[in-house]
């Protein structure tokens, strides 16, 4: 329903860095980057498959909204329990209770995410971008804060500005709309320096796991909100 959204080619950066730029930019990330996550990902797949006992609960696949509006199968590695109840209900109710002690280390140093380079292969995320939701969660933040679903005029990516000066949201209107704020920024200054810079900023946030972070109080996740603005 979103891909018919005839305004996306009004919203879409016009800059040379974003056409041609930042497609070479995830090439050499990806290059970079592979040579160490094959074995780390191995050795997290073996981990999980352990304690899951179940090689079919080593990873976490959901279905998300990505570019322009278009679903696409997200990757991840199993980090909670299942429970049977919908994902939009667990989300709802939170499921820091379901996260499993290696999981909530795969969280704060955002190594769950690392399966998402198959997506980024795949052509369906960036390493830079905004962060894709689930379509209830989609549909529930775009009915509390107008003009949400704009950023998917953006590929999602694995970490964003978003992500790093906001960390996770949780059920709340107030902090999602501070997140489409920061989606906004990035739009608006999207460039290779600031990219740059949210690759060297979230390598810190990993080394200070920091990845499933959770904002200490409404003040201090407003004053990032506004320094992102």
């Amino acid at each position: 329903m979103l891909e018919a959204r005839s305004s996306w080619h009004g919203l879409e950066p016009t800059s040379v860095y974003f056409r041609r730029g930042q497609p070479l930019l995830n090439l050499l990330v990806l290059v970079a980057i592979l040579p160490p996550a094959l074995p780390i990902g191995v050795a997290i797949a073996l981990v999980n498959g352990i304690l899951f006992r179940d090689p079919r609960q080593i990873f976490f696949v959901q279905q998300r909204l990505g570019w322009r509006g278009r679903p696409f199968r997200l990757f991840k590695f199993r980090t909670m329990r299942e429970i049977p109840q919908a994902d939009f209900t667990s989300w709802e109710n939170g499921d820091r209770l379901r996260v499993t002690r290696f999981g909530r280390f795969l969280r704060n140093t955002h190594l769950d995410e690392l399966p998402q380079i198959l997506n980024v292969l795949r052509g369906e995320m960036n390493f830079i971008g905004p962060r894709p939701e689930m379509l209830e969660i989609e549909a529930w933040a775009d009915a509390r804060v107008p003009g949400f679903t704009s950023r998917l005029v953006l590929k999602p990516g694995l970490t964003g500005w978003a992500q790093i000066t906001q960390g996770y949201t949780g059920h709340d209107a107030e902090a999602y709309a501070m997140k489409l704020s920061s989606n906004e920024h990035y739009r608006r200054h999207l460039s290779l320096r600031f990219d740059l810079e949210i690759l060297a900023r979230t390598a810190i946030w990993m080394v200070r796991g920091r990845g499933w972070n959770f904002p200490k109080g409404r003040k201090k996740a407003s004053r990032s909100a506004t320094k992102a603005g």
